[in-house]
């Protein structure tokens, strides 16, 4: 897609020069290059480009920190070139959510697809972990406000509709999330009961 911002991380000049050559004339906007997997990491922070371009003739145990240090971060997609022999970083793409590889020697018609579907891949992982976290929290959310219903029940005889209703009038009244009053009962609970 145009008008995405890469970075390049490769010692070769010359294939530096590739990849802009093949890269920029499809609108994709070149923000800067670097020679070692310790500036690439600075760069991305810096910059925030969407994508990186990787030479796989970096420092491998340096680069191999750095590439799972963009995938746990979920920093920007990764196209990684080098020869299918390196099976160390094979077994990482494998593993990866955020990389991608390309083949050396570099082929035009070959990045460009990897560049798109690594992007576009890229994405569809992010929006998934995005709601795999939001999916995570209301359960979170649900067990906290179940066990404080629970809590209420039990303490003041009353029914679960009206352990409910308490908890939504204090959360209107006092301006706080129902999971914020589910744990502050919660606490409240554990500490008198620990106490005990």
């Amino acid at each position: 897609m145009a008008g995405e911002k890469y970075v390049v991380a490769t010692a070769e000049n010359p294939l530096q020069i590739a990849v802009r050559n093949i890269l920029n004339p499809q609108g994709y906007i070149f923000l800067g290059n670097c020679s070692d997997p310790i500036t690439l990491l600075r760069l991305i922070r810096s910059y925030q480009p969407d994508f990186v371009v990787i030479d796989l003739n970096l420092q491998l145990r340096e680069l191999r920190t750095t590439i799972e240090t963009i995938d746990d971060e979920m920093l920007c997609a990764c196209v990684v070139i080098g020869d299918y022999k390196e099976i160390e970083m094979l077994r990482l793409v494998e593993k990866s959510k955020t990389v991608s590889f390309s083949p050396k020697p570099l082929s035009k018609s070959i990045l460009i697809h990897t560049v798109e579907l690594s992007n576009i891949n890229y994405r569809r992982v992010l929006d998934l972990s995005k709601k795999l976290k939001e999916a995570t929290e209301t359960l979170e959310s649900r067990k906290a406000i179940d066990k404080a219903k629970w809590i209420l029940m039990e303490r003041h005889q009353i029914s679960e509709r009206e352990a409910y209703e308490r908890m939504r009038k204090k959360s209107m009244d006092s301006r706080m999330s129902m999971k914020a009053i589910a744990e502050a009962i919660i606490f409240t609970y554990e500490i008198t009961e620990d106490s005990k």
